[in-house]
């Protein structure tokens, strides 16, 4: 396709061309089992150390030069209420409107709406099974932008993802089309380098950001969970920034926490990304928040 599409959420851009701009770090937060929370069928958790975790996630991303998203993930329509609020209120981070069913993702998108926050949002997601009802909101009260779920665990592949972009691209309207972030899905621990192969070539062809959460296929690897914290977060941060060298232009990390092991990991392999492009276009604008000024600092 012609040039790629860039999405701006906030003040992060995504898209372009591979280097252009900083790979997003997704960081998970308010998940089940979450030390933090006290209550998540209410939203009940500790603020204080919600407010820390996510200021020293926000260093760690700064000093890398890596873009962070807050993933904020509810079990109840209260819950999401009640998380997004303190997000909206305590940080100018982008996030993600992430839930158990589409009634939780709604009262997500309805919360943001109130407070006025839909440029900082994105909603995370929609697939070819997304009910009517579930189109027909986000088509009225639009995000900045909306992950398609572009992966069919029983059928994976190029073709497979493709199809569903196009599937997807059908039935949505024109100014939501050009909002899309496409999710091409890491199935197992084995399959990383496969998948991220299939990521690059989407992006080529759709022009639309692509990304995933290859965290999840080691968060599966027993044998490496076995051998501690050190030795899982250095696989982590290895293949977090294995896949950022095929273009990928968000990742799912796992926990929040996570970020501080793995943003050094992805905004490196930033540097490499963006010095292959300018070594072709010496003249392409260096955004101010990029790993290439950030990591000489």
């Amino acid at each position: 396709m012609g040039n790629a599409i860039t999405v701006q959420v906030g003040k992060c851009s995504m898209g372009g061309a591979v280097g252009e701009y900083p790979t997003a770090v997704l960081g998970t937060l308010f998940f089940s089992g979450q030390k933090l929370l006290a209550d998540p069928e209410k939203g009940i958790f500790d603020k204080a150390e919600a407010v820390g975790q996510i200021r020293r996630c926000e260093d760690a991303a700064g000093k890398s030069g890596v873009s962070l998203f807050l993933d904020v993930v509810a079990e109840t329509p209260t819950a999401m209420k009640s998380y997004l609020e303190f997000v909206i209120q305590n940080t100018s981070l982008p996030f993600l409107i992430d839930g158990s069913s589409d009634e939780v993702r709604l009262a997500g998108i309805e919360t943001v709406r109130k407070h006025s926050a839909l440029e900082r949002a994105v909603y995370n997601s929609i697939g070819t099974d997304t009910v009517k009802e579930e189109m027909e909101v986000l088509t009225r009260y639009t995000p900045a932008a909306i992950v398609i779920s572009a992966v069919d665990p029983m059928d994976f592949g190029l073709e497979s993802s493709l199809s569903i972009v196009r599937q997807m691209k059908e039935v949505l309207p024109r100014h939501v089309r050009r909002r899309l972030l496409l999710d091409v899905g890491f199935l197992d621990e084995a399959s990383v380098k496969i998948s991220a192969k299939i990521a690059r070539e989407v992006r080529k062809r759709t022009a639309l950001p692509v990304g995933g959460a290859p965290c999840n296929g080691l968060y599966m690897w027993e044998a490496l969970k076995s051998r501690g914290e050190g030795a899982f977060m250095a696989a982590l941060s290895a293949t977090l920034g294995y896949v950022t060298a095929f273009g990928l232009d968000f990742l799912f990390v796992g926990p929040l926490r996570n970020v501080e092991f793995v943003a050094p990991a992805v905004g490196a392999v930033g540097v490499y990304n963006r010095y292959e492009l300018q070594s072709g276009d010496s003249d392409r604008t260096l955004p101010e928040e990029h790993p290439m000024r950030a990591m000489f600092r």
